[in-house]
């Protein structure tokens, strides 16, 4: 449970760390989302293919018994993906990554319908701050748009039903290690992606802007080696209410990026946000706790 803990909360600190390299790109390149995503996935596409060969198992398990997840985890977090990338063109990723938290609540519904998952009512409980907590967060500084919820939703759904399909394919490698297992599963999806992307490849993409997908790319990916390991260790509702942190973690990284002057990336907070923040914050912590709780 602590291992799962851990990879979790390392998971959702290069995501924030993402979503800021994400507001940095579209604020530089005049808000456009779609060349980012076209040159961050064939960088994990390309980083994918060189890591293959050293992880690929003396023997796989048959297709038909990996395949339907694995493209179903790249179909569902494509969508995801491209849904959030584009609401960050023009909202800060403080206000955003919080709603993110409201996942907890579509993951736990999906479970319920499709998996005859029960919760505890310590469990239902935790949900309910989790998404309680979200939304605090993401009010402070004045409500968000129609567009960036609708947006937020399709995230939600799309990130949602890639999760579970994300512990599906972790769990069928039976034969390797639960790091090996993790290891092949991201360079799976991200080839994939990768492959998907270069369709979308344009000569209007200069040298620099590739320079500057970078950030984007390394951080993305390297938080989803923790991220899949957190769903195969704890669970894909109980890791994403941990995962729900990198709400908080966006919050303190958009303090700094902002006193460091970066103001079109995120904007200065007053201390009556600060309380509020804080406030949030403890609502979300309480809720990783009463979940932990409640699987007991």
């Amino acid at each position: 449970m602590i291992v799962g803990i851990f990879l979790g909360l390392t998971a959702a600190t290069f995501q924030s760390l993402s979503y800021l390299f994400t507001r940095w790109f579209v604020t530089t390149y005049d808000r456009s989302a779609v060349p980012l995503l076209i040159m961050g996935h064939i960088l994990m596409g390309t980083l994918s293919l060189a890591a293959l060969p050293f992880l690929w198992p003396s023997s796989m398990p048959p297709p038909l018994s990996y395949l339907p997840a694995l493209a179903q985890a790249t179909l569902f977090y494509l969508i995801g993906q491209s849904a959030l990338t584009i609401t960050l063109q023009r909202t800060q990723a403080s206000r955003l990554a919080p709603l993110l938290g409201t996942k907890v609540l579509v993951l736990a519904m999906i479970s319920m319908v499709f998996y005859d998952t029960v919760l505890s009512a310590n469990q239902w409980f935790a949900v309910l701050l989790s998404v309680t907590a979200a939304t605090l967060l993401s009010r402070i500084g004045g409500a968000i748009s129609p567009g960036a919820l609708a947006g937020i939703a399709i995230a939600c759904i799309g990130y949602s039903l890639s999760d579970i399909n994300i512990r599906r394919l972790v769990l069928t490698f039976t034969d390797l290690s639960l790091a090996h297992a993790t290891s092949l599963g991201v360079c799976l999806i991200y080839l994939i992606s990768g492959g998907i992307a270069l369709f979308g490849i344009s000569r209007k993409y200069t040298r620099t802007m590739w320079v500057h997908a970078v950030p984007y790319a390394l951080s993305w990916f390297a938080g989803m080696f923790f991220l899949f390991g957190t769903f195969a260790t704890i669970g894909v509702v109980y890791g994403n209410i941990v995962q729900s942190s990198r709400g908080l973690i966006s919050i303190v990284l958009g303090v700094v990026v902002a006193r460091a002057g970066f103001v079109t990336v995120e904007q200065h907070a007053g201390a009556g946000t600060t309380i509020r923040r804080t406030t949030a914050a403890i609502l979300m912590i309480t809720a990783i706790v009463l979940f932990y709780l409640g699987k007991r």
